[in-house]
């Protein structure tokens, strides 16, 4: 979420329908950026996680050493039976889909808009530009196929 709102795409995110995110990712956003609970999306909503997970996360950040983020993140989309799970981080991304949920990166956010529509071609390179300038680590490979995909889906 982070990454796309470095890109000046997070609205992106919020066509995709509901979405949830745990206190710790919203205090860690809220950490780099001071305006975030005036900026918040009104879409965006942060929900709390009963406390009664407060283990699985502990052994989630213990056992697997994700963040406070991520461990929260992967324990509330188990909780709701979320449809997916957003995030960058590749640790999380591997034990979050061995745990059954499906997951998806900033990368794909902006795939997904493309293919449905919600932006042009223009509008998706640019995305996946700005995307690239972001604090997200990608590949210049990843990065040259996805332009690839793009091009395919809107081209």
């Amino acid at each position: 979420m982070l990454h796309l709102e470095e890109a000046g795409v997070l609205e992106l995110l919020g066509r995709m329908g509901e979405v949830l995110i745990p206190p710790s990712v919203d205090q860690e956003v809220q950490s780099l950026r001071t305006d975030w609970t005036t900026m918040r999306p009104a879409w965006l909503r942060v929900t709390p996680l009963p406390e009664s997970l407060g283990a699985g996360v502990r052994e989630l950040r213990d056992a697997a050493g994700l963040g406070p983020g991520e461990a929260e993140a992967i324990v509330l989309a188990r909780h709701l039976r979320a449809d997916w799970l957003l995030t960058d981080d590749a640790g999380a991304r591997v034990l979050a889909s061995t745990l059954g949920l499906e997951v998806h990166g900033s990368l794909g956010v902006i795939l997904w808009a493309a293919a449905t529509g919600h932006t042009d071609l223009p509008g998706a390179l640019a995305s996946l530009d700005r995307l690239a300038r972001s604090s997200l680590w990608v590949t210049p490979a990843v990065l040259a196929e996805a332009r690839k995909a793009i091009r395919r889906l809107l081209g």
